[in-house]
């Protein structure tokens, strides 16, 4: 067992305890993460107080940095804690799953982790009630029947190249993306290849630190971007997606990470004006001598319920700058944690170099079992699926919306696994932040537009709503809390 103590001190926490059981069948970055939360929703760690560093973290409990790096991103996507730039990570002033203190002080860690189940929110994860088990355990043995010794002793810095090769179909008939499997290198997830492809980045141009990134934006991307001592610079977004920077600094920013597929949070689809506009400053900054990269997160490309899916930013790029980041996690299950970058032929030399120095994180087992997954044709049926399936629940969310008469505007949502609804300021005085203080006395959580805005006042007031992981009857009840609140 590793244990970490720490008295009242220059974290401005109480007495902060965490334990390990490295024989747990939860991850370390879970046990973590749970206990940290207990420790908020108890009182012993009040609004307002500082949490260690994930280095400190790391090196008091005797584990990787990316492990507690891990615990705290969760943390900051769900809204127990803040960070503030060059002052550290908060407990949040508004907890989203606050217990009653009555209550919190008399829970153990594991009992506190199940009282949690009792919340209801609008989930917006992979139904994984829906998913193929038999045709995945299918998969899982026959990838398994004569494994290689090169996958066997982690010998492919690239990946497993049968499955490279199956990507590189499924992209092109899915995005009409052209690519072959040299450029495709495979990651265990966004927060694997965001760093492997930002580190490259910083070797290769060393003066330039800046990186455009829009507001607002998903949480993890913006505190890992500033933990790799990077300088995030602020994106708006409109109805036609990321707005180009209005000026640039000297030197120009070394890269722009955007959500075109589908911006996170707000949903909108990057017009095909503002994609035009992105290539020709890509091209300008190309033969500049400084160029721009364009980082593009295919996030819920997948899920497209009207209409055809855009091609990749990069279909169109004539210099070599655009480089594309997916995942399986939310297509699939999300402990999965496989995803691939999709690189110009010009760098994915640099990213393996990277990749040696920081260590593959993919783990290898898996990618068999997902080529077979890919290429037996289980994979296209299963997101056929799944897009019936979400169609319905989305139609079911927007009809329930109606029918609660709230003060409440669901935007359009054409692809995706959130709606976004908006706060309607005639009706209601209550900021988002407001309304989800008064859901969490019914057990009930809301993620706020707000919390994703990380630079300036909110341009929008209301929540993001899942509606794909869960099925109509809790989604139902959802929505009767919510009914309650105005």
């Amino acid at each position: 067992m590793q244990q970490m103590t720490s008295q009242k001190n220059r974290h401005n926490a109480a007495s902060l305890s965490i334990s390990l059981e490295p024989e747990a069948s939860r991850p370390a970055h879970r046990q973590i993460r749970d206990q940290l939360v207990a420790l908020i929703e108890s009182g012993r760690l009040g609004a307002g107080a500082r949490l260690p560093s994930s280095r400190h973290l790391a090196q008091e409990l005797g584990v990787s940095r990316m492990t507690t790096q891990t615990a705290l991103d969760n943390l900051l996507a769900e809204g127990y804690v803040v960070s503030e730039p060059r002052r550290g990570i908060f407990v949040a002033d508004h907890l989203p799953l606050a217990t009653p203190p009555s209550d919190a002080h008399q829970k153990s860690p594991v009992t506190q982790e199940s009282a949690t189940t009792e919340w209801l929110h609008f989930a917006s994860g992979a139904s994984v009630a829906d998913f193929p088990n038999q045709a995945w355990r299918r998969c899982l043995r026959e990838s398994w029947l004569n494994p290689s010794p090169a996958l066997m002793e982690g010998t492919l810095p690239s990946g497993y190249r049968p499955l490279r090769s199956a990507i590189a179909d499924m992209l092109y008939a899915l995005r009409g993306l052209r690519c072959g499997p040299e450029q495709i290198l495979i990651t265990a997830g966004n927060r694997d290849a965001l760093t492997l492809v930002m580190s490259t980045l910083r070797r290769l141009h060393p003066a330039r630190s800046g990186v455009w990134l829009e507001n607002p934006c998903f949480p993890p991307i913006l505190n890992g971007l500033r933990d790799m001592g990077l300088r995030p610079e602020p994106l708006p977004v409109d109805n036609e997606g990321a707005k180009l920077p209005e000026k640039e600094t000297e030197p120009g920013a070394l890269a722009a990470l955007v959500t075109p597929a589908r911006q996170y949070p707000l949903g909108r689809v990057m017009s095909t004006r503002r994609r035009q506009q992105w290539l020709d400053l890509v091209q300008t900054r190309a033969g500049s001598g400084q160029p721009l990269w364009l980082i593009e997160d295919d996030y819920d490309s997948e899920f497209v319920y009207e209409g055809r899916p855009q091609a990749p930013l990069s279909a169109a790029d004539d210099t070599g700058h655009c480089i594309l980041l997916g995942s399986f996690s939310k297509s699939l299950f999300k402990s999965l944690r496989l995803g691939y970058i999709v690189a110009p032929p010009a760098l994915h030399g640099p990213l393996l170099d990277t990749q040696r120095t920081l260590g593959q994180a993919a783990a290898l087992p898996l990618q068999p079992a997902l080529h077979h997954f890919i290429s037996s044709g289980e994979f296209a049926g299963h997101l056929r699926r799944m897009r019936r399936l979400y169609l319905e629940r989305r139609n079911h969310l927007l009809d329930g919306l109606r029918q609660a008469g709230l003060p409440l505007t669901p935007w359009p949502c054409h692809s995706g696994m959130h709606l976004i609804a908006e706060i309607d300021a005639d009706q209601s005085g209550l900021a988002d932040q407001q309304w989800a203080q008064r859901a969490q006395r019914r057990k009930l959580r809301l993620d706020t537009i707000s919390r994703h805005y990380w630079q300036g006042k909110p341009t929008h007031q209301g929540f993001l709503l899942g509606f794909s992981a869960h099925d109509t009857d809790q989604q139902a009840a959802a929505l009767e809390l919510l009914s309650q609140l105005a």
